[in-house]
C-alpha cells in the first residue's frame, strides 16, 4: 500500500473514532466498523471511500488477530474440543 493511502487510511479511522467519541456512546471495534460502513456509504469522494473500506480491513484483521490469540481449546472427558474465549459467544446464535 502506498503511503499516501495508508495515510488517508489512518485518517478515516481517526474521523471515525471521533465520531464514536463525540457521540457519547460506547467505542467498540463493532462500532467503529459501523461507522466506518456509514462514512464509507456517505462518502462522495472515491479515495476516501476507498480507505474507509481499508480501514474496514484493518480493524477485522485486528479482531481476528485478537480473537485467535485470546482463545483457548480444551477437551473433555470423551475427548471433544470446546473453544474459550474471553469475548463469550460471537452472537446470539451460538448461546444454548
Amino acid at each position: 500500500m502506498k503511503r499516501n493511502d495508508q495515510k488517508l487510511t489512518d485518517i478515516m479511522m481517526g474521523e471515525a473514532l471521533l465520531d464514536l467519541l463525540h457521540g457519547g456512546g460506547a467505542v467498540s471495534a463493532t462500532g467503529l466498523i459501523k461507522k466506518l460502513q456509514a462514512l464509507a456509504a456517505s462518502e462522495k469522494d472515491d479515495e476516501r471511500r476507498q480507505a474507509c473500506k481499508r480501514a474496514i480491513i484493518e480493524v477485522r484483521n485486528s479482531l481476528a488477530t485478537t480473537r485467535q490469540s485470546r482463545a483457548l481449546e480444551m477437551r473433555d472427558g470423551e475427548n471433544r474440543p470446546h473453544l474459550f474465549t474471553r469475548d463469550g459467544p460471537s452472537n446470539e446464535s451460538n448461546k444454548h
